[in-house]
């Protein structure tokens, strides 16, 4: 049997050697791999459970990475909150990141929207992890709005626009709970239930329940729901003031406003709203007429 071989030097080989090259700087975008490796060496940028962080292995990273091959929206959106990390970490390049992560995000969601049909086993763990680190990224971006500049009210306005909007994608991706139990995100999902499930110890918003309690305007559904994330909000605070705590002390901060139930989103909106209505009355009344 005689074997072919292209001669390395021929004209043709050449081209064909001139095209793979071409089609491979095309593929590859330094820009992206910077994302990823940031992504691979930062152990605190992608901790969603009980591990320690300075665990040399990271395996809900490496359930995220494995997945975003299958499901490109997943990856888009990695690559996007790294880039939204690395604008905090070199803020002398913010910009540049911060155009990354929001050209990156915008693909995942727009990815994400083409692909859907429905939750099922296939892809319940893609579409959960999404949706969580579509969250860490969407209350990133609403606390960089905690600033003097902005203000209380396009902090406030911002929250709650961050609260309905994770809360929905998260809602669609629970709707496959039994399919995720079977998964590898089970140890994941159980270690969360057992975490917001936990009873409050300490006393940081025992001021907050008193006022809530005394207060006429509220009834007592109002009441229920105000109690109830305060409750929750104590546990995260338990979390992160304990010693004792290892791995992620902060999970509350992104899963506590999935905890409460929308008539508070709803309530907390429309009392802002309200606030807001009758200090810009005030002014206005103090302005022309005082």
């Amino acid at each position: 049997m005689t074997a072919s071989l292209i001669n390395p030097d021929s004209t043709e080989n050449a081209s064909v050697h001139s095209q793979s090259d071409q089609a491979f700087e095309e593929d590859i975008n330094l820009k992206h791999m910077e994302l990823l490796v940031h992504l691979v060496t930062d152990k605190e940028l992608l901790i969603l459970t009980h591990g320690a962080k300075n665990e040399v292995s990271n395996p809900e990273l490496t359930l995220g990475l494995k997945e975003g091959l299958e499901s490109p929206y997943l990856m888009y959106q990695l690559l996007a909150f790294s880039a939204r990390h690395l604008a905090f970490l070199k803020p002398e390049h913010s910009a540049s990141y911060l155009h990354q992560a929001v050209t990156l995000q915008t693909r995942a969601v727009s990815i994400f929207n083409a692909a859907w049909t429905e939750i099922n086993q296939s892809n319940c763990v893609a579409i959960l992890l999404f949706s969580s680190i579509l969250g860490h990224h969407l209350l990133t971006d609403t606390l960089a709005k905690r600033t003097p500049e902005d203000g209380l009210d396009e902090f406030m306005t911002t929250y709650v626009q961050f609260v309905e909007m994770h809360r929905g994608i998260h809602t669609i991706a629970m709707t496959a709970k039994m399919q995720l139990m079977q998964s590898e995100l089970e140890p994941i999902i159980s270690w969360s239930a057992s975490f917001t499930s936990r009873s409050p110890r300490g006393n940081d918003c025992q001021r907050v329940c008193e006022l809530v309690d005394q207060a006429e305007s509220l009834g007592p559904e109002d009441k229920k729901a105000c109690q109830l994330v305060i409750r929750f909000l104590q546990v995260g605070f338990d979390a992160v003031f304990s010693e004792e705590e290892q791995g992620n002390r902060y999970h509350m901060l992104c899963t506590w406003p999935m905890l409460g139930p929308p008539e508070f989103t709803a309530f907390a909106a429309a009392a802002w709203e309200t606030s807001l209505a009758d200090r810009g009355c005030r002014g206005i009344y103090d302005k022309d007429y005082f």
